[in-house]
């Protein structure tokens, strides 16, 4: 083979190898390798006040996309580095939520948390650009909602981060509730009630003295009421962060928590 010839090969086949990581692979998915579980609707299916079929609601689980920003990789802020990373990043996760998730058109979507990377040392403008860019990615209109699909939010630490932030940084909790809503509540979808819970907050150590101002014993009072209700449906929990690991598992000496850590949980209560 000529040198030429053999030029053309390696351009065909770079050609095609590029339209495939950067096209056909986003069609593959929801053309021949994923499927939902499929459940014909029969004669006696009936659709419930809401719009959920009886017998099945289809939910999507979407968490940490963690949008890069000038905390992501150490470049500098405005960066052409910066700024190409983010956009093929935002690229590529636009094509795979349209491509593998869209397609099987879900009932309901939910968010669970770490929107953006360092989203608690955003300034305002920053953040709000990390917020266009999201609603962009996930195709999500100017108040954060799609037209035919109920999405609910939960709050992560690097969207909000953790208690010992809260008391320093304040602001950071409230546009994350004015943009998302609160970050402790309830709801159903189908015959199944969802718990959404702020565990971040639960780092704190009620330093306030003051239960009814303390971002803690807000969502400790809010599990605790919950608890209180009559429980007619079966419940799921949400949380971005586990409330629960098995005695002495490790997340490093810097991700301990007096609360969520099992292990002192264990010294505490266990004889």
């Amino acid at each position: 083979m000529k040198q030429r010839e053999l030029t053309v090969v390696l351009c065909i086949i770079w050609a095609v190898s590029l339209l495939y990581g950067e096209m056909f692979a986003y069609w593959v998915p929801s053309l021949w390798a994923c499927s939902w579980p499929n459940h014909h609707l029969n004669s006696k299916s009936r659709m419930d006040e809401v719009g959920y079929s009886t017998d099945y609601v289809k939910v999507v689980v979407l968490t940490d996309p963690q949008l890069m920003d000038k905390t992501s990789l150490g470049l500098a802020p405005k960066s052409l580095a910066l700024e190409i990373a983010q956009f093929y990043a935002d690229l590529f996760m636009r094509r795979a939520f349209f491509s593998s998730i869209m397609p099987f058109k879900p009932d309901v979507i939910l968010f669970l948390g770490d929107y953006f990377d360092g989203g608690p040392y955003l300034s305002d403008e920053e953040w709000q650009e990390s917020l266009s860019r999201f609603k962009h990615i996930f195709g999500l209109n100017a108040q954060g909602r799609y037209k035919n699909i109920p999405v609910y939010y939960l709050p992560g630490n690097h969207d909000i981060g953790y208690a010992s932030l809260h008391y320093q940084r304040p602001e950071v909790i409230k546009r994350y509730e004015n943009e998302f809503g609160m970050r402790n509540y309830q709801f159903t979808v189908g015959k199944v009630d969802f718990i959404a819970i702020d565990a971040q907050t639960l780092d704190d150590k009620q330093r306030s003295g003051r239960p009814q101002e303390d971002l803690a014993s807000l969502t400790w009072n809010f599990v605790k009421n919950v608890s209180m209700d009559v429980q007619l449906n079966p419940r799921v929990l949400l949380t971005h962060i586990p409330l629960y690991r098995q005695d002495w598992t490790s997340c490093g000496r810097l991700r301990g928590s007096p609360v969520i850590n099992q292990v002192y949980m264990s010294l505490l209560f266990c004889p």
